[in-house]
């Protein structure tokens, strides 16, 4: 992790990462997660997952930041667990003889997680017995010979398999060789089904379509592929990633309707938030598993898809006091943060995990290569190397690195993103060289103080749609999709005239960026409809005016 070594600079992510930073250690109070495995619950539980997550949070501020807040909070649930853990080590908190129904082990799973999490950060042997007792539970009841199909689950048969992204983290802490075993056991039963994880042809092929499921599914699947050496299981994973990039996420930078992927999924198309379209746990996911990729393969496509979904959905998600995330996001319509009944508090701690790792989604640093993975004002520093980047990204594609190096020789990887067409680099010293490298842009790091500025040219692009046979329009600006939002006064679908000049506005506390076209305002699908949600439309898809 590279926390210690990165700095957020005030812009949209520092803004976001430290509004989910206030909530977590002001207002998320640890004893109702002490309290989620006290008791038995129904069927619709699911507690325990977001309590898995929360540990996971505790032990990363605490990790990164030192702080004993942290550690306390995380300790709280640490000790109910010592309590109320069963015998057997089961903790998904539902009745006998229900333990591999709906939530349960989707719940155990990432219990197990945020517990592996927790002793990682803590060192802490009594915790890693509480882990290993939890993963102990899922290995015991699968090696009974009477033991149902683990793909007899909900969720089309994903839910139970998300297990083993939970089992291979116990690996990752213990290096028992039983957890990789299970896992393979696992991958080989299914190839023998209509969930063949590894050797699939489509992800219709595959039994599940749901989202965020799968993507655990495969996110374990890639980590176990590069722990045990498997390259079948990280080509699969690389298989399934592909195939979700071409088919399925959309210019708002995510997929799926109704949670499940769809044939099509990605075609232009007019979707209210009452389709449940956009699960934002579905872009949490997909952001990880993207960047999970980059760390296999380092290749800047992963990172493309990342900054995609990150500068739209998921700052879009976010609720303007960081209190909360819209569950799921139309395209047009209003966006909705939460319900009276709460129902939209699913995917809080998933996405209150991705903005409070921010950080760790800025660099990667590795045998003397820094790599800028998402673009934003930070500072970096390890090893004699020290790199202030000042930019307005995603708002502007200038970029200034201010690089003082006293460690030797190093080399900046700068990737050019698919969206850019036009750049150029300057500054450096006299022997510093640029090439071009799979998508990045190379630069010698010679030792010494001096800046490297690479300038991209925004594009505002402009495309055409035919929607249930009537034509609309979208546009891009760099990486930040628009929309049109009733916020600055006009009429939802009003129509513009595809012709028409565009005009950049001075953007102020209500978005990111601003245009207006035939006197219709445009601004980043990210601002749109969250300024006053109550009563503020937007749509990406404005009707095209036609004689």
């Amino acid at each position: 992790m590279l926390s210690k070594q990165v700095q957020l600079s005030p812009g949209i992510l520092q803004e976001c990462f430290e509004k989910v930073r206030k909530n977590f250690y002001e207002r998320i109070d640890e004893k109702k997660h002490a309290a989620v495995y006290a008791g038995v619950f129904s069927e619709a539980y699911a507690e325990p997952e977001f309590t898995g997550k929360f540990m996971d949070l505790c032990a990363y501020y605490y990790e990164s930041e030192g702080d004993e807040r942290a550690l306390q909070k995380g300790m709280a649930v640490i000790e109910s667990i010592r309590e109320h853990q069963r015998e057997d080590g089961y903790l998904g908190c539902l009745e006998k003889g229900k333990e591999l129904v709906a939530f349960s082990f989707w719940n155990h799973g990432f219990t197990l997680y945020g517990l592996v999490r927790m002793y990682e950060a803590t060192g802490d042997e009594s915790i890693l017995a509480l882990a290993k007792k939890a993963a102990d539970y899922i290995l015991s009841v699968y090696a009974d010979p009477a033991a149902p199909d683990i793909l007899e689950a909900s969720n089309m048969g994903s839910q139970n398999i998300s297990c083993l992204y939970a089992i291979g983290c116990i690996y990752r802490a213990t290096g028992d060789e039983r957890y990789l075993q299970f896992i393979t056991r696992v991958l080989a039963h299914c190839e023998t089904t209509d969930m063949p994880l590894l050797s699939f042809g489509s992800i219709f092929d595959l039994r599940s379509k749901k989202g965020i499921e799968m993507l655990v599914v495969y996110l374990g699947i890639l980590q176990y592929g590069r722990m045990a050496g498997d390259c079948r299981a990280v080509d699969a994973a690389r298989h399934y990633w592909q195939e979700i990039w071409e088919s399925q996420i959309r210019n708002t930078g995510n997929g799926t309707i109704r949670e499940k992927w769809t044939e099509g999924g990605n075609a232009a198309r007019l979707m209210p938030t009452e389709e449940k379209p956009n699960e934002t746990c579905v872009a949490v996911g997909w952001c990880e598993l993207s960047l999970a990729l980059f760390y296999a393969d380092k290749k800047p496509v992963y990172l493309d898809a990342l900054e995609k979904t990150l500068f739209n959905h998921m700052i879009g998600s976010l609720e303007k006091s960081g209190r909360d995330l819209a569950y799921y996001q139309g395209n047009y319509g209003r966006k909705i943060y939460r319900t009276d009944d709460g129902a939209y508090q699913c995917c809080r701690y998933r996405g209150f995990t991705l903005f409070s790792y921010l950080k760790e989604y800025l660099y990667h640093y590795e045998n003397d290569c820094l790599i800028p993975l998402v673009y934003g004002p930070s500072i970096f520093e390890a090893e004699g190397l020290r790199v202030k980047q000042e930019t307005a990204y995603p708002t502007k594609g200038q970029i200034r690195f201010s690089v003082q190096n006293g460690g030797g020789e190093k080399t900046l990887k700068l990737r050019i993103p698919t969206w850019c067409r036009e750049w150029e680099i300057t500054g450096g010293t006299g022997g510093t060289g640029y090439m071009t490298d799979d998508g990045f842009l190379t630069v010698a790091l010679p030792e010494g103080n001096y800046t490297v500025c690479l300038n991209m040219t925004m594009p505002l692009v402009k495309e055409q749609h035919e929607i249930e046979g009537k034509p609309y329009l979208s546009y891009t600006y760099g990486p930040l999709l628009l929309a049109a939002d009733t916020h600055y006064g006009c009429a939802l679908w009003r129509e513009a005239d595809a012709g028409a000049s565009i005009t950049a506005v001075e953007a102020g506390s209500t978005s990111l960026v601003h245009f207006v076209t035939d006197g219709l305002h445009l601004v980043d699908f990210a601002s749109a409809g969250g300024n006053d949600p109550v009563n503020d439309q937007y749509t990406v898809f404005i009707p095209e005016r036609r004689p």
